[in-house]
């Protein structure tokens, strides 16, 4: 995979994109060695780009010699803050993680209440006594309609469980 690195002639210096993601559009971005992590989010880039409005800057690609020589000459952009950045990343990746996890345990209890209220319709059609053979035919088509529905239901939550 190729790395790539944003340098501003200019200033002569240079913000690490390393490689690009296409699942998620973006690149890795820059790289802390304290925390072994990439921040995977923009900010160094846009405050980059934002810092180097109207300056000259090129894309250069990894493996090449002019790559070596920027990395060993040039000024690399926010060196001393990138530990922070990828901090702050590591901290909103976990708070959406959790995030997720408290969405799918409130699908789940919402899963477990319609289960509940299904079998409850169930019972309360079960005990509805028809008045003629056409009612006791709709009922009927009611009652065998919520027991799949809750058949389904309780597959899905069966094959959830077994799937953690």
């Amino acid at each position: 995979m190729r790395d790539y690195l944003l340098f501003c002639n200019y200033c002569r210096m240079y913000t690490l994109l390393h490689s690009y993601n296409r699942d998620t559009g973006s690149f890795l971005g820059e790289y802390s060695l304290l925390h072994n992590e990439y921040t995977r989010n923009s900010i160094v880039l846009n405050r980059f780009l934002l810092a180097h409005v109207g300056h000259v800057m090129r894309v250069i690609p990894s493996k090449t010699e002019e790559f070596q020589k920027i990395i060993c000459t040039a000024t690399r952009f926010l060196q001393d803050d990138i530990d922070k950045f990828v901090e702050e990343s590591m901290a909103l990746e976990k708070y959406k993680e959790r995030d997720r996890r408290s969405e799918r345990e409130i699908g789940l209890v919402q899963l477990y209440i319609l289960e509940h209220l299904l079998g409850h319709e169930i019972e309360n059609i079960s005990g509805i006594r028809a008045s003629s053979p056409a009612e006791g035919q709709v009922l009927l088509g009611r009652e065998l309609g919520l027991k799949r529905a809750l058949e389904l239901l309780r597959s899905a939550l069966a094959e959830r469980q077994t799937s953690e």
